[in-house]
């Protein structure tokens, strides 16, 4: 998952650049969704999916 957060930092950085230089907001914010999404998915998705595998454990226990 390394990965993932090094390159959307770089695509974070590159659009936020273009954005800003062609002053579109909607690329910068692009950019920061990108870079939330690199940065937070990651912890998410394993969150996510321990959850629902502790649920069904504990429902087929019942």
């Amino acid at each position: 998952m390394f990965w993932v957060e090094i390159i959307s930092f770089i695509l974070f950085v590159v659009l936020t650049i273009i954005g800003y230089k062609s002053n579109k907001r909607n690329i910068m914010l692009l950019a920061s969704i990108i870079l939330l999404i690199g940065l937070a998915g990651p912890d998410f998705l394993s969150g996510f999916s321990e959850g629902y595998n502790d649920a069904t454990a504990s429902n087929r226990a019942l």
